[in-house]
């Protein structure tokens, strides 16, 4: 079967935002059919996983092969798959597979993946379960909102993503198991909590290595392994995360955001924004308030 190389080393595993692209993600969250994406690609995704992105997906019909960190399943009927970040997962379709793929940024989902313990607890493992009757709407919805820009789009974005959310927690299946999290994960799990926890700290590398309990080197393996980036652009990169949602859900000023983060010069924050996201802070934060 084409699912036997996932066993495979880990840095033979590719680390995307949307599988095949190295690019930024363009959005508050990304939806499309899984016919759009793998018709060129003769409906099989090869084993890859995304550093940023946790993702849903929604199989209609039977007979998706489907492989996460390493199990093998069989779909026997409509099903939704929840993945977290750092997940390897690979398909094999049927042709003409029906379906979508959400992709969502946990920091724009405070609701799912910030203070509720009962939804981040189980979120933060993979789980596949029956999908219930008119999902499919809801996928087709979050497709429609996203290509338009009417007053709310991103809080019915939201409210939406969380609806997909709760019919996989609430749904029968199964998934993957906490005492089963490869050692890798564990520690690309404490490396981005550490980072969370303090955003604006100037730390080396090895000072995070140290914490964690492993090498610098070490470090950096897992980290280009999991993300796809070094230690210190993984690092940068949840910085400009932290930015992004301070700009969205905060009303401080350009000049806090970036002190906040460690900034002493706000002027070289705004350079370093506009290198990652493409737009200066300012643009950014109007862009989302537009769509709020």
């Amino acid at each position: 079967m084409y699912f036997s190389g996932m066993q495979n080393s880990p840095d033979t595993i590719p680390a995307y935002d949307l599988y095949g692209e190295k690019g930024l993600f363009p959005d508050i969250m990304h939806c499309e059919r899984i016919v759009d994406r793998a018709r060129g690609l003769g409906w099989t995704i090869a084993p890859h996983r995304h550093g940023i992105l946790h993702q849903f997906f929604h199989l209609e019909g039977a007979g998706a092969e489907v492989s996460v960190d390493g199990r093998r399943f069989t779909t026997d009927g409509p099903s939704l798959i929840s993945v977290p970040r750092f997940t390897v997962h690979a398909f094999r379709f049927p042709a003409g597979q029906e379906g979508h793929v959400l992709s969502v940024l946990p920091d724009t989902l405070p609701e799912l993946f910030g203070d509720a313990p009962d939804a981040s607890r189980g979120l933060s493992r993979w789980r596949m379960v029956r999908a219930p009757d008119g999902l499919g709407a809801v996928f087709d919805a979050v497709r429609a909102d996203l290509a338009g820009a009417l007053p709310l789009r991103n809080a019915l974005l939201r409210a939406r993503a969380v609806e997909i959310a709760a019919a996989v927690l609430r749904g029968e299946g199964g998934g993957g198991d906490d005492t089963a999290v490869p050692p890798a994960m564990r520690h690309m799990r404490r490396f981005e909590a550490l980072i969370r926890a303090d955003p604006a700290a100037r730390r080396h590398v090895g000072d995070y290595a140290r914490e964690i309990g492993v090498s610098a080197e070490h470090l950096g393996r897992i980290t280009q392994a999991m993300a796809g980036q070094s230690p210190a652009r993984f690092i940068e990169a949840r910085r400009m995360q932290e930015a992004r949602r301070q700009l969205a859900y905060t009303r401080l000023s350009v000049a806090s955001v970036a002190h906040a983060l460690g900034y002493d010069d706000p002027a070289y924050f705004s350079r370093a924004f506009r290198r990652a996201e493409g737009v200066s802070p300012s643009a950014y934060r109007a862009s989302r308030s537009e769509t709020a």
